[in-house]
């Protein structure tokens, strides 16, 4: 029976993991690929894990929870993950149900975490429900050498799952691999309820029928899938969803109108002749002959073939995924693939920031003019091309009379205190990098960077190269350049920036502009939040240190008592979701593609975990708090030694051998948690049966509550507004004082 108690612990780790990775992304298309909202949906997912392993643990304290209530988990979990995906693709729907709008940030958020609740609950039911079984067998041991077995168990399904996945299914419709997870967890059911006695016929019929069901899902998956995903799309008409490594593509379709979109963000439309001649014409004109350019991303909306009627020798258009590419290819116009064909076109699929960092697209020599041409900064992969160190290595790879480009959404008309930062801090990052900047604002706000200070040309000498050029053009033409460059909008806009006090210089490290394009987009719904989120944004590191303080003295109040488990295991939790927040955002600003990593990155730290576990429940003996104490002092020494390597990595620039370098980051940092969770269980149970008191899965609970509170706040606050170094700098100061406290305050068990 211990056996089959195993495996289904081991499924429970898998489903959890893949489960928690499925949720992930289709939540991220919800939030428009926002990865500071995985912060929110891993605080969503930890919170209901932890309401379930609380609520189990108070009935089974009070009844004997049997192999029945362990199947039923095991049939929750098969049936809630498929429902979670379908209710999750059909938010839009219910929030903000408009073509092209911006989701209800709010709403968006109330939903993820009401749509969580079903399958976290049982999620974190099962593992308290699954310990108490095997407590009740004979020879099991105590509670805490049981809940450590069924940790490492556990997060060996982590490990397991998190590799098959990355290398396997990561791009695989969810749906199919939903219905595989439902098929294990059926055999997982089926080998306890065998394990626990002879099984009627009817007990087969019913596990029969459920392998049946999982196995419906999977082959009907490809219908399913379609269904749904036409669900994110309202009023619009779905034509063709694609997954690949990088993440979810859509075609959609809104009258004669073809949209593109990557992770749930509107990438542009086929035709944008407006936006394609402004990115493409000005910078340009700017330069008096462009002969090698660079186009970084999104050359389907017009403007590659506005750049070709300049007449350059080559041009690099680079672009991440080429999924894109196959798609404007069977969906774009005759004229959009005319120019991907053109000779002098040449399409780089690969990770803008890495070539560029390592010698340009090219390789072969320097750019005339660099033309960015994405969304906003909202996101930490889209925000990779707004900071401090990319305007430095683009720097490195203009000619000596180059011009970069930069665009951004903006309003001719109003000009808001958060749209106003926003702009602020990217003329603050650029601006000092470059000798010249001209701040050209109307619907949008394009910035042209050159590396001397020569005055910009003029409105005659840019249209005297535009007759030069023999161009042709609806918007960009001589007389409305002369009205954009003489407009006292360039004034009002740039004195307003240059008064701005608020806004800060945006850093690979800091991506604060994505706290700021967030800020901006609530202003949109409730102009409350959205003003919280700006005062948030100006909150220092002060407040972080004094909430640090606050937790190690309530650590040193119960060092004495059972609650020095509890507190010690809670501020490690809180710590560990640090690192792993700090180390997937890391990855996604230094690699550039962590939907194609995420199941390994979160394999590999509960990779540590398992090892970690495992090494502190056969360490046996009497852990105490100098075990408790080194615990702490080796998280406030990893947190150092992480921000240090973070910052090598991010001057070494992108290399192959550091994505090993992450995982071994992450296998470190699940090791200390993992030894951590023995151990804390241990004097949490030695010191609550001195005291005559205690609950089974307290610390789980704990566990999974800290967890869910170190999402939240390093997810939502102290990495966007603080940054990496300064998160880690206040996790190593936290952890100093917990294994001062420990050890100060407390006696061996």
């Amino acid at each position: 029976m211990r056996r089959r108690l195993a495996a289904s612990f081991v499924v429970l780790g898998g489903t959890s993991l893949v489960a928690q990775v499925l949720v992930l992304r289709e939540l991220l298309y919800v939030f428009y690929g926002n990865e500071f909202f995985m912060g929110w949906t891993l605080f969503s997912w930890l919170f209901w894990v932890s309401v379930g392993a609380w609520a189990s643990g108070r009935w089974v304290s009070r009844a004997r929870a049997g192999v029945g209530t362990l199947v039923g988990c095991h049939v929750g979990a098969a049936l809630a993950l498929p429902a979670a995906l379908a209710v999750i693709r059909a938010a839009r729907l219910w929030v903000t149900p408009m073509a092209g709008a911006m989701p209800n940030l709010p709403a968006a958020m109330g939903y993820a975490f009401a749509v969580l609740m079903p399958l976290c609950v049982v999620l974190g039911a099962q593992f308290v429900v699954g310990a108490q079984v095997w407590r009740q067998l004979p020879g099991a041991g105590d509670a805490g050498r049981v809940q450590g077995l069924a940790y490492g168990l556990e997060t060996a399904g982590f490990v397991a799952a998190g590799l098959a996945f990355n290398f396997f299914a990561v791009a695989r419709e969810e749906f199919a691999v939903a219905g595989w997870l439902g098929g294990l967890n059926a055999l997982a059911a089926w080998g306890v309820l065998a394990g626990a006695g002879p099984l009627r016929r009817r007990t087969q019929a019913g596990l029969l029928a459920w392998v049946g069901g999982a196995l419906a899902l999977v082959a009907g998956s490809g219908w399913i899938g379609a269904g749904t995903a036409a669900w994110r799309y309202p009023g619009q008409v779905l034509v063709e969803s694609r997954n690949s490594i990088h993440g979810n593509l859509a075609v959609t379709k809104l009258g004669t109108q073809i949209n593109f979109h990557s992770h749930g963000l509107l990438l542009g439309a086929e035709e944008e002749q407006m936006a394609g001649e402004t990115l493409a014409h000005y910078p340009m004109l700017w330069h008096p002959r462009p002969g090698r350019v660079l186009l970084l991303g999104n050359g389907f909306n017009g403007a590659l073939e506005e750049i070709l009627k300049h007449g350059p020798e080559r041009v690099d258009y680079v672009e991440t995924d080429p999924v894109l590419i196959e798609l404007v290819r069977s969906h774009a116009g005759p004229a959009r693939i005319a120019a991907l064909d053109d000779p002098r076109v040449r399409v780089v699929f690969g990770d803008g920031r890495a070539l560029f960092h390592g010698g340009g697209a090219g390789g072969d020599g320097d750019y005339d003019v660099v033309i960015v041409n994405l969304p906003n900064p909202g996101t930490v992969l889209l925000n990779r091309y707004y900071t401090r160190e990319f305007y430095e290595d683009a720097r490195a790879r203009l000619a000596p009379d180059g011009v970069l480009a930069v665009q951004l959404a903006f309003t001719p008309d109003y000009l808001g205190p958060e749209l106003e930062t926003l702009g602020a801090s990217i003329v603050r990052t650029l601006g000092p990098v470059f000798g010249g900047l001209s701040v050209l604002p109307d619907y949008d706000l394009l910035l042209l960077a050159t590396l001397d200070d020569a005055a910009a040309p003029d409105a005659g000498e840019l249209s005297r190269r535009y007759e030069e050029r023999g161009l042709e053009t609806d918007f960009v033409f001589p007389a409305a350049m002369a009205e954009r460059l003489s407009t006292d909008r360039i004034a009002q806009v740039s004195a307003a920036f240059a008064a701005n006090t608020v806004a800060r210089v945006n850093r690979d490290d800091r991506p604060i502009a994505c706290h700021y394009n967030l800020t901006w987009w609530l202003r949109s719904f409730h102009p409350r939040a959205s003003a919280f989120m700006a005062r948030l944004g100006q909150v220092d590191w002060r407040w972080g240190a004094g909430l640090a303080v606050l937790a190690a003295l309530g650590l040193a109040a119960r060092a004495r008592g059972p609650g020095a488990g509890l507190w010690a295991k809670g501020i490690g939790s809180f710590s560990l979701m640090g690192f792993e927040l700090v180390l997937l955002l890391a990855y996604q600003a230094l690699r550039g593609h962590l939907h194609y990593r995420l199941a390994l990155l979160l394999a590999a730290l509960m990779l540590g975990m398992a090892l970690g576990t495992l090494a502190g429940t056969r360490r046996g003996g009497r852990p105490g708090p100098r075990t408790l104490s080194v615990l702490h002092a080796g998280m406030a020494v990893y947190a150092l030694a992480l921000s240090g390597v973070l910052r090598w990595m991010a001057a070494a620039g992108s290399l192959p051998w550091m994505e090993g370098l992450f995982v071994a980051l992450a296998v470190a940092a699940g090791a200390l948690a993992g030894y951590q969770f023995p151990t804390a269980n241990s004097v949490y149970v030695a010191r609550s049966a001195k005291a005559g008191r205690g609950r089974l899965g307290a610390v789980y609970a704990v566990d999974v509550a800290a967890s869910s509170a170190g999402a939240l706040l390093v997810g939502l606050w102290a990495l966007p507004v603080l940054g990496g170094s300064v998160t880690l700098g206040l996790l190593a100061g936290l952890n100093a004082l917990a294994a001062l406290a420990v050890l100060a305050g407390g006696r061996e068990v």
